[in-house]
């Protein structure tokens, strides 16, 4: 079968009666590949052709390339015309415009084949048509360009190391450039501190498998600073580390930002305490008050035009709705609540109508030659400093967010599409040994379903991405879930046959919930996984869905009859990141971390109950449409 090994260049050697001869043979061949004459009408053609360029009309030979490709440009026929004077080509994927919003990718290896007098009798040609591949890494490239984060790996059997352009970019290098060393993969982080840590990071996961998450400084390659984050994990085979790998993050404008803030919260303390301090003097037996010139300003009493009880004009400066709690503390005071020291903070309304706060330290003391109780104060403006707390918690919690919006978006891209990959390429597996043309043509449906699916997986996480800066909650649609949960279960059919489950679902067809939908994918995808991955060896798995209206909220039953988990020994942390509980050898402990985590961003909850060998059942809690 030397066809097979060397396609095209045999192909372009032969003449009319060979490939007439040949044709059975070209007919199977695995790629698409079609032979025409100087005409460009085809001659002979392979199956997969057919099916890589969607052509159902049945029979093409002597049709023109263009008849039966309607949806190639015509603007390749320019191409076809350059191989038709001897000359091969080949191109691993360029772009053309079929209209003005619309594109299409090909890739192409195309000779030119002789007759038996030494003319061109026309062409060999393998056409692919890569637009989907090209769509997806374009969605890829851009969520990484968005959040400027980039993939890298070790291969510490080889010590060859791989970046990916992101990388490159946020490193300020050549977008070919890899380290040629695993100690040049080092140099890059500022030298030190930040150098050392990364170093004993990674020496701590290839011995003991620890992952590190950690922000460090590290020099570009024009020489600039910058902020970056970096997270690596650790991957062993036969108990030895074979490979590291992780991502890198440009987060240098707010971690510059971060510690801007945190800059100036210090240097607002300082100078809060380097300030002038308003003291203070108020005995409590007969209500004498003494207050120094910086008291009288912080509470916006003009001490010129004084006049009356500085202890009334104290109360009156107070914010209404802080009064009463003051003066329950003044009062514990006055009722002899004992000597002492103590802090209040409160607002003042100043004549401007400006609100301050304002911190005051008194301490309980017995005047020596009156032997009356009095409280010796000092008060303080902490405007400046609240605010600054404020702003530096907000931003936490933007990072907070941030941080999640990352995690779950990566785990959605890595374990989502790969599900979806499985399923094609088992699908495609199976149509290549099948022989039987009814199974074929099942097949081909499964695989038409399977890439529709996989388009709305990536419509979902393109909303995700465009979504990113927003609060989740406001992204909330409604969503049917039994359409989903069929979606979900159609995508992993052939996990399914290759386990002999069965699933029964009791959902209704009305029943919507308010999700984001690539969060309810990845959810039920993974409900899914979980019980066939730790399905029981001793029996079928059999898994049951039902779901029921409770007050605001759906509730989604998921149960399985697979090994169980020991709630005993794993409860408090079944929810927690990188914990297994079975020997699985693909057990990375991430997924029901991840799950909770998207089920409380969109508002709802879940919660399991689990016996070892009988199976588990999850409650999930959706917000009702």
């Amino acid at each position: 079968m030397f066809i097979f090994s060397y396609p095209l260049k045999l192909l372009a050697k032969l003449n009319l009666q060979h490939l007439q001869i040949n044709d059975a043979l070209i007919k199977e061949l695995p790629t698409p590949v079609a032979v025409t004459d100087t005409q460009l009408n085809f001659i002979a053609y392979s199956k997969r052709w057919l099916i890589e360029h969607n052509i159902t009309q049945g029979e093409i030979i002597s049709v023109n390339f263009f008849d039966a490709l309607s949806h190639i440009p015509f603007q390749f026929k320019d191409i076809l015309n350059n191989c038709l004077m001897g000359n091969s080509c080949q191109n691993e994927g360029q772009e053309f415009k079929k209209c003005e919003n619309q594109k299409i990718w090909l890739k192409w290896n195309i000779n030119p084949w002789k007759n038996e007098n030494g003319s061109i009798g026309g062409l060999v040609i393998n056409l692919e048509n890569i637009t989907a591949k090209k769509q997806l890494q374009e969605l890829v490239e851009k969520a990484q360009e968005v959040s400027r984060t980039g993939g890298w790996q070790v291969d510490l059997l080889t010590y060859k190391t791989q970046w990916t352009k992101m990388v490159n970019i946020i490193h300020e290098m050549p977008l070919d450039y890899v380290p040629q060393t695993y100690d040049e993969c080092f140099v890059h982080f500022k030298e030190g501190e930040y150098r050392n840590k990364i170093i004993a990071a990674s020496n701590e996961a290839i011995k003991y498998g620890t992952p590190w998450d950690e922000e460090v400084i590290m020099v570009t390659g024009t020489g600039k600073e910058i902020w970056i984050r970096t997270k690596g994990h650790a991957e062993f085979i036969d108990g030895k580390c074979v490979r590291i790998f992780g991502i890198c993050q440009d987060i240098d404008k707010y971690k510059r930002q971060q510690l801007a803030y945190t800059e100036s919260a210090e240097k607002l303390k300082k100078a809060v305490t380097a300030s002038k301090v308003g003291t203070w003097e108020y005995y409590l037996d007969t209500g004498k008050t003494v207050w120094d010139d910086i008291t009288f300003s912080l509470h916006g009493v003009p001490k010129d035009n004084f006049t009356g009880s500085l202890y009334r004009n104290w109360k009156n400066a107070i914010h209404p709705d802080d009064f009463i709690e003051i003066q329950k503390a003044v009062q514990k005071y006055y009722n002899g609540g004992g000597l002492g020291s103590g802090t209040v903070e409160y607002r003042v309304l100043l004549p401007n109508n400006q609100v301050r706060i304002l911190k005051s330290t008194v301490t309980v003391i017995t005047d020596p030659k009156s032997a009356e109780y009095k409280g010796v104060g000092i008060t303080q403006d902490v405007t400046n400093e609240k605010l600054a707390e404020k702003k530096l918690k907000e931003f936490a919690e933007i990072t907070g967010k941030q941080n999640n919006s990352l995690t779950n978006f990566a785990h959605m891209v890595s374990h989502d599409l790969r599900a979806h990959s499985t399923n094609l390429s088992v699908l495609t597996s199976l149509l290549k040994d099948e022989k039987d043309e009814d199974q074929k043509i099942q097949i081909l449906e499964m695989l038409k379903s399977a890439t529709e699916s996989l388009n709305s997986t990536v419509y979902n996480l393109n909303e995700v991405v465009q979504s990113n800066s927003k609060d989740i909650r406001d992204e909330l649609t409604k969503v049917n879930v039994l359409k989903v949960i069929h979606t979900v279960k159609n995508n992993i059919g052939t996990l399914f046959q290759e386990k002999n489950a069965t699933c029964t679902i009791n959902v209704a067809t009305e029943h919507n919930v308010k999700v984001v939908p690539a969060y309810l994918d990845s959810i039920i995808l993974n409900l899914f996984t979980n019980s066939l991955k730790y399905s029981s060896p001793s029996r079928d798995p059999k898994i049951v869905i039902t779901t029921t209206i409770v007050d605001e909220f759906l509730e989604l039953t998921f149960t399985d009859n697979g090994k169980g988990i020991d709630l005993e020994k794993y409860g408090a942390t079944i929810f927690g990141m990188h914990k297994t509980f079975h020997r699985n050898k693909d057990a990375r402990g991430v997924g029901l971390y991840i799950t909770k985590n998207q089920i409380e961003a969109m508002g709802g909850s879940i919660t399991v109950q689990s016996k070892v060998n009988s199976g588990t059942s999850f409650k999930i809690l959706f917000l009702l449409n």
